[in-house]
């Protein structure tokens, strides 16, 4: 399937003709002479077109205007009489050949003299430019396709077609609603509160109630806002996809069922199909876009690199543990631990550390050995971990994530307002290993300062 285009596409030249005849009478609707307009904007071909039926329309006037004699007059100029003629039989045969020449004479002498022809003036429609108060509110590296570029401050056109072939542009819509689109993208301005978008990323923020139903029209149907922070992905077989990273949206499918999407779940609705499905999440690159571009929109948005993410655990520890991400990289600050045999198997910034009660001290595993953990203002705990069971026997764990929670735990900054981060224990390098643990997921949402 290809691209799919935003509502209301350039008319075909049938159509096109169609639409001009009910313009020219004076018949066409508001809608259809939007549409009208919009067409003549974009083709260069129907303007043309437009020009000659103008043309042809006028001159049509013209001798509509001009004297016409009555067939009623006509009709008693030829009517023959009912007498039988005793004229000769070939007198009979031109008679009608020269009444008809006396009869074009005659109306010839009744018509006036033809005006002087004056040149008609066309007027071509000039498409009325709608401005729906949607400014740029920033750009990196943009470049359009056969487009004029867009600055900061400049306001983008409603209902006309933007393809942007590389970098990104952050648009601020009157409702206060931000939008980051990025590239390759095709999207159309289509109100105050609207866009269309066939192809690309966005993602956009609503903070403000008047945003509230902000609303992203899709190849599989429109997402419509409930305040909240979410994206927008069409892959180039125009299948759609959301991910609510916070509050919540409505999906309407072609059949016009709607479907509500929480906080942390995405969904996906296939090139050709008319249904919106859960998926597990977006696409990587979609994620890359918002690590790159993060300050954007999105600065407290952290995601998990695509190497898999490997901790060591203490196999025989019975009581609680946490799971700690570290911005910082940990091979770096802890560099009197031997990590050199197993570096490239362990992840480097998410790490499982324990809490000494009796030394009221942080600790961490050195492959066998706990050793002493210093903490950093940035480290932030993700997650309890909550082992039990018998010695030398493998430990029951339970997990709480301390999503949408703040807090601080010995000294150490907990808790994160969303993300789909998953502990599996027991797994080291992708098999069993009794102890240890995987992180997997891609993102979690750091709470504001």
């Amino acid at each position: 399937m290809t691209d799919s285009q935003p509502e209301n596409p350039p008319l075909g030249r049938d159509a096109l003709g169609k639409m001009i005849s009910l313009h020219l009478d004076g018949k066409l609707s508001k809608e259809q002479l939007s549409q009208l307009q919009r067409t003549l904007v974009i083709d260069e071909s129907a303007r043309d077109f437009y020009v000659e039926l103008i043309s042809i329309h006028s001159q049509l006037e013209q001798i509509h205007k001009g004297p016409v004699v009555h067939s009623e007059s006509l009709n008693t100029l030829i009517r023959r009489p009912k007498t039988p003629s005793r004229m000769p039989s070939f007198a009979m045969m031109t008679l009608p050949a020269a009444l008809l020449v006396v009869i074009c004479v005659w109306i010839t002498s009744q018509l006036p003299d033809p005006p002087v022809e004056k040149p008609v003036e066309i007027q071509a429609v000039v498409p009325e430019i709608v401005d729906f108060h949607v400014t740029v509110a920033d750009t990196h590296e943009v470049r359009f396709f056969n487009q004029e570029p867009l600055g900061i401050g400049d306001h983008l056109e409603g209902d006309k077609i933007y393809k942007l072939d590389s970098g990104q542009l952050e648009l601020l819509f009157i409702t206060g609603v931000k939008a980051l689109i990025t590239a390759p993208a095709t999207f159309a301005i289509t109100g105050e509160n609207e866009l269309n978008l066939s192809a690309g990323i966005l993602m956009a923020k609503v903070t403000t109630s008047k945003g509230k139903g902000f609303t992203v029209r899709t190849p599989g149907g429109p997402i419509r806002d409930l305040g909240t922070l979410f994206g927008v992905e069409i892959d180039n077989a125009g299948t759609s996809g959301v991910q609510v990273f916070q509050g919540e949206v409505v999906l309407a499918d072609s059949r016009g069922e709607t479907v509500k999407l929480t906080e942390g779940n995405t969904m996906r609705c296939a090139a050709g199909k008319d249904q919106w499905l859960p998926e597990p999440r977006l696409s990587r690159k979609f994620y890359s876009v918002i690590q790159e571009n993060k300050q954007a929109l999105t600065p407290n948005i952290i995601l998990l690199p695509d190497q898999v993410q490997n901790m060591f655990g203490a196999d025989e520890h019975v009581g609680k543990s946490y799971l700690l991400y570290s911005p910082i990289s940990l091979f770096d600050r802890l560099q009197n631990v031997d990590f050199k045999a197993v570096q490239v198997e362990l992840s480097e910034h998410y790490t499982v550390i324990y809490f000494n009660e009796t030394t009221t001290e942080w600790q961490m595993l050195d492959n066998e050995v706990l050793v002493p953990f210093t903490p950093d203002s940035s480290d932030l705990i993700l997650a309890l971990i909550e082992s039990s069971g018998p010695q030398k026997e493998p430990k029951k764990k339970e997990f709480t994530y301390y999503a949408g929670t703040k807090g601080n735990i010995h000294g150490i900054t907990s808790g994160y307002q969303s993300g789909d981060i998953q502990i599996i224990p027991d797994r080291f390098r992708g098999e069993v290993n009794p102890g240890e643990y995987t992180l997997e997921g891609t993102y979690f949402i750091r709470n504001s300062e």
